[in-house]
């Protein structure tokens, strides 16, 4: 029996929806470093990492109009010891989805998302029967959020959700001390892939050294990481390579203006400029000159 010209055109439509939404969401071409992130906002840290050398800020100062790798962004924390419900947060419209980090030290533990109305909805994001335990809960449903917590003893949760909005963070109130000084500092170009913005690296008044990167953007990747060189330009991946390096830190976000710790003891004279370096691909994705 052959088909109608109704459902064929159906479902070539549905073909092409696929094969274009595969293409985006794999970055092919370029196409979603092309288009701007959902209503154009910057997602700013509300917590400092163990990597990022930050500050808890609320504001966000100009940032790259590109789309970041996805990044975890903190959004709450609790903690007690008996049932109860949390007090109430948001999860954004542009969230790709959500996830709750839990642990619990004795008792039966559980947690459920409900709605400000105090309908409950989703699936439970903690079952435990028997404490201590620790797992990671995920969901995908947004909006105005709170948490009912059945707990039998200490438990604590840390609420966070995955955006791929620029990381804007402020300069460290130790980068604009009297006491601090930029020693270097540079442009992004591209190497193998798109690079863009400025670094600086600062001395701090405590002696300590710190990175920052502003209005930066590098085509999105897993696991990218930030090199001190001793290349004085590398332009290609195998100039990259060859040249003595340190690895500073692991970049989460790729879009925005970011602080980080340099390791302690890092002769910073050695160093003559940075590589953003993808240990999946093996391939230098950009490079920034340094200049004192």
């Amino acid at each position: 029996m052959s088909r109608s010209p109704l459902r064929s055109a159906l479902g070539g439509l549905i073909v092409a929806f696929l094969a274009v939404s595969a293409v985006y969401s794999g970055g092919f071409f370029g196409l979603r470093d092309a288009l701007p992130p959902p209503a154009a906002k910057a997602g700013t840290a509300t917590g400092a990492t163990s990597d990022a050398f930050t500050s808890t800020s609320s504001g966000a100062t100009a940032a790259s109009p590109r789309r970041s790798q996805p990044w975890w962004q903190p959004v709450a924390t609790f903690s007690g010891d008996r049932d109860q419900v949390t007090r109430p947060f948001a999860i954004a419209d542009h969230a790709i989805q959500w996830r709750t980090a839990w642990e619990c030290e004795r008792g039966a533990f559980g947690l459920q998302p409900r709605r400000p109305s105090g309908q409950p909805f989703g699936h439970p994001l903690a079952q435990a029967s028997s404490c201590p335990e620790e797992d990671v809960g995920y969901s995908v449903k947004r909006g105005p959020t709170s948490l009912a917590v059945r707990g039998g003893g200490p438990w604590r949760a840390r609420v966070e959700q995955q955006v791929d909005l620029p990381l804007v963070e402020p300069p460290l109130p130790a980068m604009t001390s009297r006491r601090s000084r930029v020693l270097a500092r540079g442009r992004f170009d591209g190497v193998d892939r798109v690079g863009e913005g400025e670094v600086r690296i600062y001395r701090l008044g405590d002696r300590s050294a710190a990175l920052r990167l502003e209005d930066f953007y590098v085509s999105p990747n897993v696991d990218l990481e930030i090199w001190l060189s001793e290349s004085p330009r590398p332009r290609t991946t195998r100039q990259a390579r060859r040249a003595p390096f340190r690895r500073v830190v692991f970049l989460d976000a790729t879009a925005g203006s970011m602080n980080f710790r340099v390791p302690d003891g890092v002769d910073l004279g050695r160093y003559r400029s940075i590589v953003i370096w993808c240990e999946i691909t093996h391939n230098a994705y950009a490079s920034a000159p340094l200049r004192g």
